[in-house]
């Protein structure tokens, strides 16, 4: 883990030292990760055979895939 990216609350949390948010662990990439900020905290290991560091996206969360919802626009005469 970056040690700089990460620290300890008073509540003996592990959270962001950016936005001091509590930090998310993903499964699928086997990495932390601050969902406020949407940065990695551990850097991609340097291992070329590594699938799930060759596989991370650069932001952990994908915003271009979070869909809103359209509001219709009705004219009220």
């Amino acid at each position: 883990m970056k040690a700089e990216r990460i620290t300890i609350n008073n509540k003996g949390e592990s959270v962001c030292t950016k936005c001091e948010n509590t930090i998310t662990y993903s499964e699928k990439f086997d990495a932390y990760y601050c969902e406020k900020c949407n940065l990695w905290l551990e850097e991609r290991c340097v291992d070329p055979l590594c699938k799930l560091c060759k596989q991370r996206p650069i932001r952990p969360i994908n915003k271009s895939k979070v869909t809103k919802k359209k509001v219709r626009k009705t004219k009220w005469f």
